[in-house]
């Protein structure tokens, strides 16, 4: 007997998995609203819409007309885009402005809505035909509905030059920012004095633990903490965009027990933050400003010297790494490499026991020399005076607490094996010494009559449980990321702080507006941190009359 023809069972499967990729495509465009433009919007929905349409071909073109087995499929693909898009919508609260979620919104009610009657028309209807083509239509309405919903943040009006008040005499700050450290190792370290100077800092000083930005995103986080504002209203979604023929996707799905997909592709320029950070303001506001190492932020006019992270780290900085030019050549004799790093060092940060694939993944040499040409551009190349705001980001920790993390705090994690677990503690522990001789240069370069704040934007962790199982899956020993800590830490000693005092309701969003008012500047109300006024000694508080404005930002409040 001769077999039946194939036949084209169009268009029914194939409209169904286009409408099922629309959907997809909506949960997309809600978490990317720099796509909300009408052509961007189109080629998103488009692009998923045929990847799925061709997904579903198999299923149209067959032999015999298919049953409701692939309708089932699809429906509970879009009950599954319902769920996704309110998890989203909930996990990104702070970095998705009211058009976005409101695209995620609708897309969940609707995926929901078509996706249940449309399973139940497949299952329980007495005329298969009569189903699919509800089927087919009602994730046909899921083509453009979220689509149009979909607004851009509504344009700021100009408005003009605020009238700022007269700014009141401030403190010259000293802003450290540490990244990699862990709270709980820093407090264990102080408490049984292998950190003098944090423990110092600890008692003579006011700190505590920092909630952080969730889910974490490198970009996103240090730019809220330079700005004092959600990524919702400065605008850095996140570190990289990922170039795909459905256009630059930068947020991507997370799920539960899971660290956040990162988007591997362009960096996103700087040139797309909307606000204003502490730097920028004062420099604005007549004080002298020096930032040196700053994440994913690019060099600006107005400051005594500014360094990018590049700069410390490129073979051959760039021209634009650093301005203005002729004090970044003097902050160039400064940078420092591996190699010329002292003995005493370099044993402690690899000390015996530690493999060479240890040393080549946390690069511990590479880090200090770093740290070490940032620390010393900024005593050396930058003479400080009255009223000046210095900044410096110190990142050499990242490879050792990345790598060395589980060792420290085994407690913390599960499936470490005991190769070289005493060695890569004592390798972590030495550089978080090293951090703590660096900030005593600080100190005693500054002395107590400069306010020191420092600022640790993540704490650093066990990564989220299905990232565990996976490293463990693979044979891979547990490692400490920023996506494991819920907390980082700030600590403030010095002029106008505090003694001994301990904060518990601090913010990575209360950082700029608590420099600001120590600087001598006023509160702008568009700031959607506070200011850590529990952290001031009795005399700032007595002569510290914070005034409030609307904004600092030339276009109006955000």
């Amino acid at each position: 007997m001769s077999e039946p023809p194939r036949v084209l069972h169009y268009p029914l499967p194939v409209l169904a998995g286009g409408a099922a990729g629309a959907a997809v495509g909506d949960l997309f465009l809600g978490l990317n609203p720099h796509l909300f433009g009408l052509v961007p919007s189109a080629r998103l929905l488009l692009s998923f819409s045929l990847v799925f349409a061709l997904a579903a071909l198999p299923f149209a073109y067959r032999r015999r007309a298919p049953g409701r087995g692939p309708f089932v499929a699809l429906a509970l693909t879009v009950i599954a885009v319902a769920f996704l898009a309110e998890m989203q919508r909930g996990a990104y609260f702070d970095y998705l402005g009211n058009g976005a979620r409101r695209v995620l919104v609708w897309t969940s009610l609707l995926s929901a809505v078509a996706g249940a009657t449309s399973l139940a028309a497949a299952l329980w209807s007495p005329s298969p035909s009569a189903a699919r083509s509800l089927l087919a239509s009602c994730f046909a309405a899921l083509l453009v509905v979220p689509a149009l919903v979909a607004r851009q943040a509504p344009e700021r009006v100009p408005l003009k030059e605020p009238h700022l008040q007269p700014g009141r005499p401030g403190r010259s700050l000293q802003v450290l920012v540490l990244e990699g450290v862990s709270w709980e190792l820093l407090l264990a370290g102080a408490s049984d004095g292998r950190l003098p100077v944090f423990a110092r800092c600890l008692a003579g000083g006011v700190g505590g633990p920092l909630r952080t930005l969730e889910p974490y995103d490198r970009a996103a986080l240090f730019t809220t903490a330079a700005t004092g504002k959600r990524p919702s209203k400065h605008g850095i979604l996140s570190t990289a965009f990922a170039r795909t023929p459905a256009g630059p996707l930068g947020l991507l799905p997370v799920l539960p027990g899971t660290a956040p997909f990162a988007a591997a592709g362009s960096p996103r320029p700087d040139g797309e933050r909307q606000s204003l950070t502490f730097w920028e303001i004062l420099a604005r506001r007549g004080h002298e400003v020096t930032v040196l190492g700053w994440p994913h932020a690019a060099a600006r006019e107005g400051t005594k010297l500014w360094a990018s992270e590049e700069f410390f780290t490129r073979h051959e900085p760039l021209p634009g790494d650093a301005l203005p030019r002729r004090v970044a050549d003097r902050a160039a004799l400064f940078r420092a490499g591996a190699q010329t790093l002292d003995r005493p060092l370099v044993r402690a940060l690899t000390p015996d026991g530690l493999t060479s694939e240890d040393r080549a993944r946390a690069r511990p040499l590479e880090g200090a020399a770093r740290d070490l040409s940032v620390l010393g551009a900024s005593l050396g190349a930058v003479p400080q005076g009255p009223g000046s705001v210095s900044t410096i980001v110190l990142s050499g920790l990242t490879g050792p607490a990345r790598v060395f993390g589980a060792a420290a705090e085994p407690s913390r994690y599960w499936g470490l094996s005991p190769q070289s677990g005493e060695a890569r503690a004592r390798a972590l522990i030495a550089y978080y010494r090293f951090l703590d001789d660096l900030l005593f240069d600080l100190i005693e370069r500054e002395g107590e009559d400069r306010t020191i704040c420092i600022l640790a934007p993540a704490g650093w962790g066990p990564p989220p449980p299905l990232n565990a199982v996976s490293q463990f899956a693979r044979g891979r020993e547990p490692e400490a990321s920023p996506e494991g800590g819920r907390y980082g830490f700030v600590l403030f000693f010095g002029s106008g702080i505090r003694k001994g005092y301990k904060l518990t309701s601090a913010s990575v969003l209360d950082f700029a507006p608590t420099l600001l008012v120590l600087a001598g500047e006023p509160m702008a109300r568009d700031l959607d941190g506070r200011v850590l006024a529990e952290a001031f000694d009795e005399r700032f508080v007595d002569t510290a009359n914070v005034p409030l404005v609307p904004t600092y930002e030339p276009l109006g409040p955000q």
